[in-house]
This record gives C-alpha cells, sequence and structure tokens, in this order.
C-alpha cells in the first residue's frame, strides 16, 4: 500500500496553472478549467485505487498507509494547491482584475477536491479497521470491567491503538472508555450498532472513535474493545459511515 498511497499525494499539480504575460482572458479561463478537471480525474484515479482489496497480511499495513495518506500526504497536497492559486491569481489576476471571482471558484474548486479525498480515505481506512476486527477478533486482556454495562479490551486492541493514536489520545480514550461502564451508558457516547455488521462504534474523544463487538467473556456479556483511531468530519457535519 506504502507505493499506492505515497505520503505526497498529487490531486493538484502546480504546473498546471501556466499563462504567458501575453495570454488572453479566454486562454487563462480555459487554464483554470483544465487544473480543475485534471484535479476531478486525480480524485477518480484514488476513489478507483481505494477500491483495490487487501490480502490479511497486509491489512494492517494498508491502514496504515491510509492514515499517512489522510493525515500528512492530502493535507500537504491541499497545501500545495492552495499555495499555486495564490501565485497564478498573483502572476495573472492583477493584470485581469475581471477574472478574480473565478480565481475565487478554482481556490475552492480545489478544496473540495482535497475534502473529498479526505473523505474517502478516512471511510476505506475505515472499513478495512471493522474488516480487521470482525476477521481477527481478539480475546480477553484483562478482568471484565463496568458496574453496568460490561466491557474488556481484546488482546488486539493495545497493538491497534499504539498504531492509530497518539499517547495523549490514547489516554483520553481509555477515559471515555470508562464512562461505557456507568449505567445507563452516557449518550453522549454515541454508543450504536453499525448497519450492516455484528460491531458496534463509540465516540474515544477528539474525533476518535472505538470499535466494539459482543461478545462473551468467561460467561459474561458483555462488549469487547477491538480498536480504536480517528475518524474526523471531513464533510463539514456529515459523519460519513459512522455518521449517527
Amino acid at each position: 500500500m506504502p507505493d499506492l498511497f505515497p505520503d505526497t499525494a498529487p490531486l493538484f499539480d502546480g504546473g498546471w496553472l501556466t499563462a504567458s504575460p501575453a495570454a488572453t482572458r479566454d486562454e487563462v479561463l480555459l487554464c483554470i478549467a483544465e487544473a480543475e478537471r485534471r484535479a476531478e480525474a486525480a480524485l477518480e484515479r484514488l476513489a478507483q485505487a481505494l477500491k483495490q482489496g487487501a490480502a490479511a497480511a497486509d491489512r494492517d499495513r494498508r491502514i496504515d498507509a491510509l492514515l499517512a495518506l489522510e493525515t500528512r500526504g492530502i493535507p500537504a497536497s491541499g497545501a500545495a494547491a492552495d499555495g499555486a492559486v495564490e501565485r497564478f491569481m498573483m502572476e495573472v489576476g492583477f493584470r485581469k482584475r475581471d477574472l478574480m471571482p473565478r480565481f475565487h471558484e478554482l481556490a475552492g474548486h480545489s478544496r473540495a477536491i482535497h475534502r473529498r479525498a479526505l473523505a474517502a480515505v478516512r471511510d476505506a481506512r475505515w472499513a478495512l479497521m471493522l474488516e480487521r476486527a470482525a476477521a481477527d477478533p481478539g480475546g480477553p486482556s484483562s478482568p471484565i470491567q463496568g458496574a453496568g454495562t460490561r466491557y474488556v479490551k481484546s488482546d488486539r486492541y493495545d497493538a491497534r491503538a499504539a498504531r492509530s493514536l497518539p499517547p495523549d489520545d490514547r489516554v483520553r480514550a481509555d477515559r471515555f472508555l470508562k464512562r461505557l461502564g456507568e449505567d445507563p451508558v452516557p449518550p453522549e457516547l454515541e454508543l450504536g450498532a453499525l448497519d450492516g455488521t455484528d460491531l458496534w462504534a463509540m465516540k474515544a474523544g477528539n474525533g476518535n472513535r472505538f470499535i466494539l463487538r459482543r461478545g462473551e467473556v468467561r460467561g459474561v456479556a458483555c462488549f469487547v474493545v477491538e480498536d480504536v483511531g480517528p475518524y474526523p468530519d471531513h464533510e463539514g457535519g456529515r459523519r460519513g459511515a459512522l455518521a449517527r
């Protein structure tokens, strides 16, 4: 997967925005339209690549690569695209001020492309995390916790959490997890079953979410906490596959 998704995502190439000082208004407009078309095509290529399946042995590596793409590669591409649009606007726009609204449209289009890419990569990463939790569940790693709702961490959980979250977020997640044991479960945790699966999700703080499954440990029905990872809102209010 790292060879498919390096830490830089060329969703927008600044070289697409070039025009000579003598370029006409129509030539500048054509250049902008072509840049937008190429960005859409790059997004489509990414979407097609995300549909590729992953063998069980490659699942961890693919999840790691997608997280790197989401947190480093695509944001870097977006920042570079903003800089390229700003440069082009300074080079061309000051001579053709009537085109300023079109430059702003271009900037908005580029940012929308990157937001869509972030959401697509997040959803692909989470699909693999859910697949991993279902296909490779762990056993209990500790005594059962909770005074009301009973839960226990899977023996896969700590290793998975360390790959997905920094230390501060792991500490915060543990605090959220303790609240699962309250009776009743606080509604703000947004504990709920995931449609089409036997898995559940719950807030873990700071935009992160747990993946849990219902199980039985030593004859006690409980939640088994399998995984945790970032689930940011890239859509501006709509939270994709885990929306509740």
